[in-house]
């Protein structure tokens, strides 16, 4: 028997989903406070469902949700409610785990067979009712058959040509072949290479290669056949290749033709697919990409799957609970004091509507922080290093820095519609770059006053993002820094304000600032680094101030230049009166116009500035 960490049961009789998982959440919360039991460990470093469960690691059951997911239209499962499904989600945001999970429900964990070995290839040798013991959907696997995978990964086909294109895929359902010929299935191509590693038979001279969707197509009918079963494809990364060419003079359309028609294979071979998952980062590619394949049902805004990846704070308090004390310990701290920490630092994002969507944490960076704190010496390293950015570490995708820093980029706080939002696709040509923050985990969805906004999700990413723009200049801010910024800002010491960030700015490259929107970028990430209460590009009727910075009992209206004057900045700001919208408010409301002189013969860099009060009743010019 595998060595599985809880137990949960699913339901004999069709049950709300909300019951479903409060039953499972209690046989989590009873297996991890068994007496003198090890903890399973956390494996925030394993993305594999299988390996995971082999291995006896902690598993959150996700499983209630493939009950809704795979919901068949007869008791036998032999056709789904619904076969074409399409998900978002940011990176490590456990996309791979749910493709890995989806794998082993519908093939289990096929063993690769030696060459020596004279087993016969068998269909049901994957053990999925050991593999899924003790989940929620333990039940429907024993009444479901299994069905062939063909699992795909678009982030191993990306390139810099469409011809590079084609070819990436084709080495990638190389791989492919090779791992179901291990499996003992015949694929009508034997290894060409000593390691067994199969290569498809190159083109004779002056043709072309077999095109990838013959390939793929004849893989699909071999396991058809083989298996007696419809065969399941799922792919991870779909918009990788075309997010690669983000920020790059690079023309998309070619590329597109290659995937579109790659996809459009899995349309035409409807009445024999069993069930297609394609999942990624973005939602840009899909009206791009999918123009063909027009049966997708898209669950990325989707309230029932707010949670489908992502952990909820019920996660926390219950099997992951005994982690959560032992860390609590080691940083001495209450469990309640770090439980809200937890939850600003790793939590907030919000994949549905606010008031409808459970808000949930980036798992891997809950798991990783939880792994860390389990150390006796965890309380020094926070003591001296703060909590960690996780996410940061892994990587920050540069297309967003590059875009930023050519200027297509804005900062607008104000997202589409809800009905754009959940339904509307857009178009790799003309990207908005909040909704591409939002599907990229850069920004999430909250209420404010009755309105839709976006917020970054949590401290974490509001750190991360500013520190990616801070470091294409050349630059790092230190603690010291940013509290004298912020405390000229509060004092209304512009003179002082304008003085530190003339010091701060001295130590960039010069090359790297050569316009306003370099100063605007520079500015915004300072203000997130200072977790100043502000917006960026805010819209109103007679136009888009640069920046408004909210204080106790201020606010200040910055306006931007780059080799011109603070009076035009100033100008602009009143002209089109920007900041009105604070007049009700007890605060006052401050006009900034700032001027980046970038120096030379007429003398050396400087920040100039001019102010003045805006609101209505007084007038004051500094």
């Amino acid at each position: 028997m595998l060595p599985y960490s809880f137990t949960g049961r699913f339901p004999q009789v069709p049950t709300e989903p909300s019951t479903i998982r409060q039953t499972c959440s209690a046989g989590l919360h009873r297996a991890t406070h068994l007496p003198n039991m090890a903890l399973p460990f956390l494996h925030p470093d394993q993305s594999e469902f299988i390996s995971i469960r082999r291995g006896g690691g902690l598993y959150i059951d996700k499983t209630d949700h493939l009950w809704r997911l795979l919901a068949p239209v007869g008791g036998d499962g032999s056709r789904l409610q619904t076969k074409y499904v399409f998900l978002t989600r940011p990176r490590r945001f456990g996309k791979t785990l749910l493709v890995s999970t989806l794998e082993a429900y519908f093939q289990g964990d096929l063993p690769r067979l030696r060459r020596s070995d004279k087993v016969v290839f068998s269909p049901d040798a994957g053990e999925r009712q050991e593999l899924f013991r003790g989940t929620t959907i333990e039940d429907t696997i024993r009444q479901t058959r299994a069905h062939p995978v063909v699992r795909l990964n678009l982030a191993m086909t990306t390139a810099d040509t469409p011809k590079g294109l084609r070819s990436r895929l084709l080495e990638h359902l190389e791989s492919v072949y090779t791992d179901w010929h291990d499996c003992g299935v015949t694929t009508g191509i034997e290894p060409r290479t000593e390691g067994g590693f199969i290569r498809f038979p190159q083109p004779t001279a002056g043709s072309d290669p077999t095109p990838v969707t013959v390939r793929l197509e004849t893989l699909l009918y071999e396991l058809e056949r083989q298996f007696d079963a419809l065969p399941v494809v799922l792919i991870g990364e779909y918009d990788t290749p075309l997010t690669h060419l983000l920020g790059r003079d690079i023309d998309p359309e070619p590329f597109i033709a290659v995937l579109r028609e790659f996809f459009g294979l899995l349309k035409r071979l409807e009445d024999r697919l069993h069930f297609v998952f394609i999942t990624g980062i973005s939602r840009f590619a899909h009206a791009n990409l999918f123009s063909t394949l027009n049966n997708l049902t898209d669950i990325s805004w989707d309230s029932e799957y707010a949670d489908l990846c992502g952990f909820r704070d019920a996660d926390l308090q219950g099997a992951l609970l005994p982690y959560l004390e032992v860390g609590a310990r080691n940083l001495d701290k209450p469990v309640k004091q770090v439980t809200q920490e937890l939850r600003d630092h790793y939590s907030g994002y919000c994949f549905g509507h606010p008031d409808s969507s459970e808000k949930v944490y980036n798992p891997f960076c809950l798991l990783n922080c939880l792994q860390d704190m389990q150390a006796a010496t965890a309380g020094a390293r926070w003591q001296w290093l703060g909590w960690p950015n996780y996410w940061a570490a892994s990587g920050t995708p540069q297309f967003l820095v590059r875009m930023a820093r050519q200027g297509n980029f804005g900062l607008s706080s104000e997202p589409p519609p809800v009905d754009q939002l959940m339904h509307a696709t857009y178009d790799l040509t003309n990207i908005d770059s909040g909704s591409l923050m939002l599907q990229t985990g850069y920004l999430t969805l909250r209420m404010d006053q009755g309105r839709l906004r976006y917020d970054y999700p949590n401290n974490e990413v509001r750190l991360t993002f500013a520190s990616s723009l801070l470091e294409d200049f050349g630059r790092y801010a230190a603690t010291d820094e940013l509290t004298a910024l912020h405390r000229a800002l509060v004092d209304e010491d512009y003179d002082a304000f304008c003085t530190q960030l003339h010091a701060f700015m001295a130590g960039m490259p010069g090359e790297k600032i050569a316009n306003e929107t370099d100063c605007h970028l520079i500015l915004h990430a300072l203000c997130q680094l200072m977790r100043a209460e502000f917006q960026s590009e805010v819209h109103q009727l007679g136009g888009r101030s640069d920046l408004e910075v909210v204080f106790s009992d201020h606010v200040c209206v910055f306006e931007f230049k780059y080799n011109s004057s603070p009076q035009i900045a100033l100008e602009q700001i009143e002209t089109r009166d920007y900041g009105r919208r604070h007049f009700a408010s007890v605060r006052r409301v401050v006009a900034v116009g700032l001027n980046f002189v970038a120096g030379g013969q007429e003398g050396p860099p400087r920040i100039e500035y001019q102010t003045r009060v805006r609101n209505p009743s007084t007038s004051n010019s500094g």
